[in-house]
Order: C-alpha cells, then structure tokens, then sequence
C-alpha cells in the first residue's frame, strides 16, 4: 500500500453553482423591442404614404410588410442569440478552482485556480441592486486568465466570499 501525499488526499469539492441572470439582458431586449415598435410604425406610415407605383411590374406598396417581416424576424433573432449567450454561461466554484463555462455551439471552458486570486471587487450597477444582482471581478496572477468576471449573479457578496 503506498502512501498519498497530502495533496493527493484533498477532494476537490463544489461550493457554489451558478449562471448570470437574465436580467443583465433587459436593455438589449428594451432596445430591440422599442427597434421594432419604430420601425415597424414608420414603416406603416411610408407605405400609406407611398402614391401608387407608375409601373405596373412591382407596386412599392407591397413591399413593406415584407420589410417588417424581416426586421421583426432579425430582432427575434438577436434577441434569441442574446438569451443563449447567458442561458449557457456556467459557473462552478470548488475548495479549489472557479470554472467558467461559456458558448452555445461549441464551449470553452476557463479555470481559475483560487491560490491565484490577488483580488476581488463587486460591482453593483443601480438597475442590478434593484434587481438584487451584481458582477463579481476577480483579478489573479494566473497569465492565461488575468481578469474574471462573473456577471449578474444573485448574492453577489455572499459568492465574494468563497475567494476570500
């Protein structure tokens, strides 16, 4: 039977799971919405304004809603791209290492060892206090991750101290 060192015998175990809010999307699907609402009235106003066509090939009027078609189908797609984006944002803390886990197609995954943590700050926005939310930045010496940020997580503070 050998002997494990100290090291060895330390199981690495989960302290805290999490994932941004959805809230952190509020002014991306606000301006995407008011986007829409604009462009879908201006629209309407120009088509009832647009005097009938002088070809007969192609009456302009028709177009339009073709037009609002495709803008509501892009912000529809934006806004779908945006909730991904933080829907499949992961983070793990263990006794030993903060995992970060991003991307919707195809993932990539960051580790930050918490013996290399120098600091750590919270940052709480108004619209995020509101909202009982805040980022965590966590600044390490680690060269290939000098910089984290966990955003728009609940508790801010609380998950603070699982650096500390």
């Amino acid at each position: 039977m050998s002997e494990q060192s100290p090291t060895q015998q330390t199981r690495e175990q989960t302290v805290w799971r999490g994932s941004p809010s959805q809230a952190v999307n509020l002014p991306v699907y606000l301006l995407l919405g008011i986007g829409v609402i604009v462009a879908t009235v201006g629209l309407l106003f120009l088509r009832n304004g647009t005097a009938p066509s002088a070809t007969t090939d192609l009456n302009a009027r028709s177009v339009y809603p073709w037009i609002i078609v495709a803008i509501w189908v892009l912000c529809g797609i934006g806004a779908l791209a945006t909730y991904l984006k933080v829907s499949t944002t992961k983070y793990v803390l263990t006794s030993e290492r903060l995992r970060v886990t991003t991307g919707v197609l195809s993932t990539r995954t960051e580790d930050l060892e918490l013996r290399r943590v120098r600091d750590s700050i919270i940052l709480r926005p108004l619209w995020a206090r509101m909202a009982g939310l805040g980022d965590v930045q966590i600044l390490s010496a680690d060269a290939s991750t000098p910089r984290v940020v966990l955003h728009a997580i609940r508790d801010a503070e609380g998950q603070l101290l699982g650096f500390a």
